[in-house]
């Protein structure tokens, strides 16, 4: 069994819902941490799997289970640099060197915002390069090529 880190955004909740802790924590999701941003909840799982797919696939039925089908799996998308950087333990620095091209070559290109000077890049296009250049883990990068 390998431990997967993952997050999911529960679009069609809120965080001022009665009981919503409860709800979560009853249908499954004791092993995923509620967080509230503004008025977007997540929950920041730490998953038993024996495959990525399987842990995600687990999670999202639990949040189905409590009466919410909004979700997204934040690693199926898009991610700023202090993003990356977040998720990967690297420095904001080492993660914008390496998109700069200044420590590693043929780091993704950004999809996003390259003109408001915010780029936005595929977390699973930077998750393989990082995994490829053993800057990220193994079930990170499972988790990010789910494709969900």
């Amino acid at each position: 069994m390998t431990l997967y880190h993952f997050t999911i955004l529960i679009r069609d909740a809120n965080p001022s819902m009665e009981q919503l802790e409860d709800r979560l924590f009853e249908a499954g999701c004791d092993d995923a941490l509620i967080c509230f941003n503004n008025q977007t909840v997540y929950l920041e799982f730490d998953r038993e799997a024996t495959v990525a797919k399987e842990a995600v696939k687990s999670a999202m039925e639990n949040i189905q289970s409590a009466g919410f089908y909004d979700l997204v799996l934040q690693e199926s998308g898009v991610s700023s640099l202090a993003e990356i950087a977040h998720r990967t333990g690297l420095t904001r620095a080492a993660v914008s060197n390496y998109a700069l091209g200044k420590r590693a070559m043929g780091f993704p290109k950004p999809l996003y915002g390259v003109a408001s000077g915010s780029p936005l890049y595929s977390w699973r296009e930077v998750a393989n390069w990082l995994y490829a250049n053993k800057k990220l883990s193994k079930a990170q990068f499972e988790i990010a090529n789910i494709g969900w």
